[in-house]
């Protein structure tokens, strides 16, 4: 098991290899072995585009959407490997509107999210309607 200094470490490093967008949080578990880097941005575009950020520097990467229960917000993520194995999660949340992304994701539900969507997503103004993931 990893403990929290070696995740901590493990993410210095990274931080001081790549330039990568501010970050609002940072959670290390210990327990899963695990980093969960919250971004602070809340518009569409801004997360789209730290997401992408992060994902050039990962392995294996994963990118997701998520619907809180409530369903007043989403959670675009993207989860990858550091170089030394390390596993990162990188989320932005953003508010739910009736025709913006994740419009159309039932309350707890989660989708694979393709890279080629959060570089849609990224580009200021296309975040309509028609992004419903």
């Amino acid at each position: 098991m990893t403990n929290t200094v070696d995740l901590i470490r493990a993410l210095n490093t990274h931080l001081d290899e790549f330039e990568l967008p501010a970050m609002a949080s940072v959670r290390a578990s210990a327990y899963t072995s695990q980093l969960t880097v919250q971004l602070p941005a809340s518009a569409p575009s801004s997360i789209a585009a730290g997401l992408l950020a992060w994902a050039d520097t990962l392995t294996d990467i994963t990118a997701e959407a998520w619907r809180d229960p409530h369903g007043d917000s989403m959670h675009l993520s993207v989860t990858g490997l550091l170089p030394d194995g390390t596993t990162v999660e990188i989320y932005g949340a953003l508010p739910i509107n009736d025709h913006g992304p994740g419009a159309d994701l039932a309350p707890g539900a989660t989708t694979t999210v393709t890279l080629a969507t959060l570089r849609h997503l990224a580009t200021p103004g296309h975040a309509t309607e028609e992004d419903a993931l």
